[in-house]
């Protein structure tokens, strides 16, 4: 009953404070974890290191697997014809055979080689600084808004513990396929190539690159991991305290989603937009629609690669804060 007491008492204070007002936007906007994912991106380049490594390893035997393949019709000039190079290919089924085995052999050192790497113990530490963070953010929102100082145990022990061991769980999955669906794409490129008459310098420039274009797909991962995390945690600590509305905040820079790209340049404003959003208010329990176009809804952060936040309207009559 005293504690029913207090925190009466306590919202009675916010009132008058706030001249009366039950509804008080948060007046400081927590910096997104610029930390965090600079960690995430470390140790995904650290594991795609590995492949490479790997990768650089058996260059030289695909190399001589493409060719063995290439059987000269032109003996004298031996000159580079991409039409010769398709027909000689053509039905060597011995060729396809040392392919599928040169691929598996990689994709057993690839297992090999990830077992030793500690997938848990890398994104436990990133989850943690994520959430010493935000909960650093969280009290100064807070405490410059209400006039509240948190005590520093209050979000100590397990309370974050169950959304963040599914995070963990998930992301290791997640980080997991990147090198397999990567080796398949570079097997489907060796062959596709092969097949075309491409030259052996070709193929493996067209290999390389695709690795190029998977370390770049990892960094995206890292980034919109990290978002989704820190979007997560928001709506933890926010409705833990009874704030059930929130601000929506983009990033306000030229990256911010403004609709889907049409013909000729035109937007359409149905589509995957973020910037209608701006400023306005939501429910918790009622994500708002970001692509009116295919129905999706979700919270600031939730959506692929989203750079938006969800700023808190607190509600004093509902507030809910340890005193």
């Amino acid at each position: 009953m005293d504690d029913d007491i207090r925190k009466k008492a306590l919202r009675e204070s916010l009132k008058k404070q706030n001249h009366g007002k039950t509804l008080v936007e948060a007046k400081y906007i927590p910096h997104y974890p610029d930390s965090v994912e600079r960690e995430y991106l470390r140790m995904v380049n650290a594991y795609m290191a590995v492949e490479k490594q790997i990768l650089l390893k058996y260059i030289p035997e695909l190399k001589q697997i493409i060719n063995s393949g290439t059987v000269w019709m032109n003996h004298d000039s031996r000159k580079d014809n991409e039409r010769e190079r398709k027909h000689t290919r053509l039905g060597q089924i011995a060729v396809f055979m040392k392919l599928d085995e040169f691929f598996r052999k990689i994709s057993r050192e690839l297992k090999a080689a990830f077992g030793l790497f500690n997938l848990h113990l890398g994104l436990n530490k990133i989850a943690a600084l994520e959430e010493k963070l935000s909960v650093k953010e969280w009290k100064k929102v807070i405490g410059r808004t209400l006039g509240i100082n948190l005590l520093d145990d209050y979000y100590s022990g397990a309370i974050y513990e169950e959304l963040l061991k599914k995070w963990v769980s998930d992301n290791v999955d997640l980080i997991k396929t990147i090198p397999h669906t990567s080796l398949d794409k570079m097997k489907e490129i060796v062959y596709d190539n092969y097949m075309k008459g491409a030259t052996t310098t070709d193929i493996v420039k067209a290999v390389q690159k695709q690795y190029g274009m998977d370390k770049r797909h990892a960094r995206l991962i890292a980034r919109d991991q990290v978002a989704k995390l820190n979007a997560a945690i928001t709506q933890y600590q926010q409705r833990d305290v009874g704030v059930e509305q929130y601000k929506w905040l983009t990033s306000r820079d030229e990256r911010v989603r403004k609709g889907d790209k049409m013909a000729k340049g035109v937007i359409d404003p149905m589509g995957d937009n973020h910037a209608r959003l701006e400023g306005k208010i939501f429910r918790w329990d009622t994500p708002p629609l970001v692509d009116r176009k295919r129905r999706r809804a979700c919270h600031p952060g939730e959506d692929y690669q989203c750079r938006c936040c969800a700023i808190p309207v607190f509600d004093i009559d509902e507030l809910d804060l340890p005193v």
